[in-house]
C-alpha cells in the first residue's frame, strides 16, 4: 500500500491525518509490542512514567477507561517489571505508581533511533515552521481529547448499524 506522500502529490489536510494517525498507532503498536504490551498498556506506562506517583483512580479519570480495565493493566505493568506500586504514607488504603528503571532502559532502547530521526527533522525548522507545527500539534491534541471526551460520553449510546445494501431480492414481510 502507497503512503499519502507516493500517491498525492499534495495531500489534503484529511489524508494528511488519516496517514499521521496510522503511522502513530502502529508505531506505539511496535514499540508495546518490543515491551510485551499491548498499545494501551504502553500508553498507561507512559502516563505512569510521565507522573510519577499518579494512582489508578487518576489513571481512570484521565483515560475513562474502567477501575477494573486500569487494575488488570496495572498488575501486568507491575508483574513485568516496568512499574511499581507504592503504598500512600498519609492513607494506607492508596498506593501510587511509578516506573522503574527497566522501563527507562528498554524505551531508550526503542526510542532512541526515533527520537534522534525527529530531533533532525525539528533542527532542519526555522523559528516560523517551527511556531506552526507547535500550533498544529497543540490544536490537535484539543481536537483530539474534546472528540474522545464527546465519544465516551456517548459511550451508552453507540452508533446505530449501518443498513446492509439491497441485494436486489425482493424485500423480506
Amino acid at each position: 500500500m502507497r503512503s499519502v506522500r507516493e500517491s498525492t502529490p499534495h495531500p489534503d489536510g484529511i489524508a494528511l491525518g488519516q496517514e499521521l494517525s496510522l503511522r502513530v498507532v502502529l508505531f506505539h503498536e511496535a514499540v508495546a509490542s518490543r515491551l510485551g504490551l499491548n498499545a494501551t498498556e504502553h500508553k498507561l506506562l507512559s502516563l505512569i512514567a510521565r507522573d510519577p506517583g499518579i494512582g489508578p483512580s487518576e489513571l481512570v479519570t484521565y483515560t475513562g477507561l474502567s477501575h477494573p480495565a486500569i487494575t488488570k493493566v496495572v498488575n501486568k505493568l507491575v508483574d513485568l517489571g516496568y512499574a511499581e506500586r507504592h503504598r500512600d504514607s498519609s492513607d494506607r488504603r492508596r498506593f501510587t505508581l511509578h516506573a522503574t528503571p527497566l522501563r527507562r532502559q528498554r524505551m531508550a532502547g526503542v526510542l532512541t533511533p526515533m527520537a534522534e530521526a525527529m530531533e533532525a527533522l525539528v533542527d532542519g525548522m526555522d523559528e516560523a515552521e517551527r511556531r506552526a507545527v507547535t500550533r498544529w500539534v497543540t490544536g490537535t491534541i484539543d481536537v483530539l481529547r474534546r472528540s474522545t471526551a464527546a465519544l465516551t460520553e456517548t459511550a451508552g449510546n453507540p452508533a446505530p448499524a449501518p443498513t446492509p445494501p439491497a441485494t436486489g431480492g425482493a424485500a423480506a414481510p
